[in-house]
């Protein structure tokens, strides 16, 4: 068989993985819990076309002004680019498209005449909404909020994520014909039970917003994190001359900290189990916690907290190791001499969340051991007509991941509403509508395109990382990152290798010796391939490990 070429996809797409066009992929988009387009979204932006770029992304996920901000981008540490001088800025670029892009109109399929109820407003339980009133059903979230957005607008600190960023996102859901009933608590203003006379499918995607208290002598004195996080975005209560110390190591511990110093805290400490220098937490967060003079107290256990005067006394253990038994207890290995104690006048504890779940009453389909919904991978519980996403299955996650789960969710209820054997492949039209096709039975995995199987590496020239923009504003809890130039987009988007899609580059066209292969708009093709000598030069020649071989060869091999 002649060469074979990897190319993007022509529609955005929602579902399916379309191996007949696209045989190889690169480690970002596998890495990208969101499932995102990123290399057409990067091909979008080196050509300026951010409304297009914003278009692919939204087919996928609805939150990139969120994501754009608050991921800890794991598919910039996968990213190839990085073993030629530096990883791309992707979540630098997701987010200008979204800041760029424009209103981007989808419309919704034919009305099917079924109805989804959604119990939770946060990422997941509205990336479900968005895609379940994609696909024409009537949906309904309930939301126990005031507002919502879940943790992006209640929980995250406004120097990271903006809520005019957020509510710009939840409006695009209402958009699509999506109720949204704030101040709603299921179980409380309507039951579970209700729901589901009203709906023909229901959606746990409560998250978890119970918090977690470390179960240790003087635990009254802590003060929940989460809850100090969602007060003062109501209220900015100055922490001028307090000492206040954290306990716990997570984004949230981090978030806890920023806020402190914003609030003029006169100092601020972690005190964790992980190593200082193995935080769950983006490289850069690490930089900033260090930057703004906050102490980081690692492989420590607390063991108590003392009233002392005015001050509080944590006394805590030096852990050697540390693990999690399935049900989430925590199983340590510590000194048994303790630590000199660690004095705070506010000790704020992030130690985790637990799921939100006590509306289920007796019920709940099958959970994990750690309390959590039991859900396959379109979301389905054990339960007919019941499905569950985000936080609620798995226990606290990115927002991304939890965007992820959402999307597949939404594919799962249409299955089940519909009737359908197995989930569709989905694309979305130039009219911006959902199309639907039967999914392949036996669908390969996209190959992962390795750095070293990129062979004319050459062809990229070296070219440093782009940086952000300080956002300038001296305001304390004005937004820290002021994002990409359109400019420095163009140019950062243009240092893509494009692991595993056709960049239409020609240098195979150009490197072939029996000039077998052809230049088209839509990229190379094999226009001899009875002439194909299998020489290897076309591949030898990609500058982006497009090109793959199928066996058996023809007989002038």
């Amino acid at each position: 068989m002649p060469p074979v070429f990897s190319k993007p996809l022509i529609h955005p797409v929602i579902q399916g993985s379309f191996p007949s066009r696209q045989k190889r992929t690169s480690p970002c988009e596998l890495r990208c819990p969101a499932g995102n387009p990123v290399q057409i979204l990067h091909a979008c932006i080196e050509k300026g076309a951010f409304s297009e770029a914003l278009r692919r992304l939204k087919a996928r996920n609805p939150f990139p002004a969120v994501t754009g901000r608050v991921c800890p981008h794991p598919c910039e540490s996968a990213c190839n680019r990085a073993s030629h001088d530096e990883a791309l800025a992707i979540h630098s670029l997701e987010r200008l498209a979204a800041d760029r892009g424009g209103r981007v109109a989808f419309r919704p399929a034919p009305a099917t005449g079924k109805s989804v109820g959604i119990v939770g407003g946060g990422p997941a339980g509205l990336t479900c909404a968005w895609f379940c009133a994609l696909f024409g059903h009537h949906v309904v979230v309930y939301e126990a909020a005031p507002v919502a957005g879940g943790v992006p607008r209640q929980g995250v600190p406004d120097f990271r994520l903006p809520k005019d960023a957020v509510d710009r996102e939840v409006a695009s859901v209402m958009e699509l014909g999506v109720r949204i009933h704030t101040n709603v608590n299921v179980g409380q203003d309507i039951s579970w039970e209700e729901l589901g006379a009203k709906h023909h499918a229901r959606v746990i995607a409560a998250g978890a917003w119970k918090e977690r208290i470390l179960d240790i002598p003087g635990k009254e004195y802590l003060r929940p994190a989460l809850s100090f996080l969602k007060e003062t975005e109501l209220r900015r209560e100055s922490l001028a001359g307090k000492k206040v110390l954290i306990l716990g190591g997570g984004g949230v511990a981090l978030d806890c900290a920023f806020t402190a110093r914003r609030l003029k805290a006169r100092s601020v400490a972690l005190l964790c189990l992980e190593n200082a220098d193995a935080l769950h937490a983006p490289a850069e967060e690490i930089e900033q916690a260090r930057q703004e003079g906050i102490t980081l107290l690692g492989s420590r256990l607390a063991q108590g907290v003392r009233k002392e005067g005015a001050e509080y006394a944590v006394d805590s253990l030096t852990v050697r190791s540390f693990s999690f038994a399935e049900n989430g207890a925590l199983e340590a290995d510590t000194d048994a001499a303790p630590l000199p104690p660690v004095r705070a006048d506010i000790i704020i504890s992030a130690s985790g969340l637990l799921p939100a779940l006590d509306f289920l009453g007796g019920h709940a389909p099958e959970k994990t051991p750690r309390g959590f919904i039991s859900a396959g991978e379109w979301g389905e519980s054990s339960l007919p007509g019941i499905f569950a996403a985000g936080d609620a299955t798995n226990g606290p996650s990115t927002i991304a991941e939890a965007i992820g789960s959402g999307r597949r969710c939404a594919l799962g209820i249409h299955r089940f509403l519909t009737g359908m054997e197995n989930v569709p492949d989905v694309t979305i039209d130039a009219e911006g509508r959902p199309v639907f096709a039967p999914a392949p039975e036996h669908t390969p995995a996209a190959h992962m395109v390795d750095f070293g199987e990129i062979y004319n590496i050459a062809y990229h020239e070296h070219a440093p990382r782009a940086k952000s923009r300080s956002a300038g504003d001296t305001l304390p809890f004005a937004e820290l990152d002021g994002g990409l130039s359109d400019e420095d987009g163009i140019r950062e988007s243009a240092r893509c290798l494009h692991c595993g899609h056709c960049n239409q580059c020609g240098s195979c066209v150009e490197a072939c010796p029996g000039h077998i292969l052809s230049a088209t708009d839509d990229g190379p093709i094999v226009s001899y391939p009875d002439e194909c000598w299998h020489c290897g030069c076309c591949r030898l020649a990609c500058s982006t490990g497009s090109i793959s071989y199928e066996f058996p060869l023809n007989m002038l091999v």
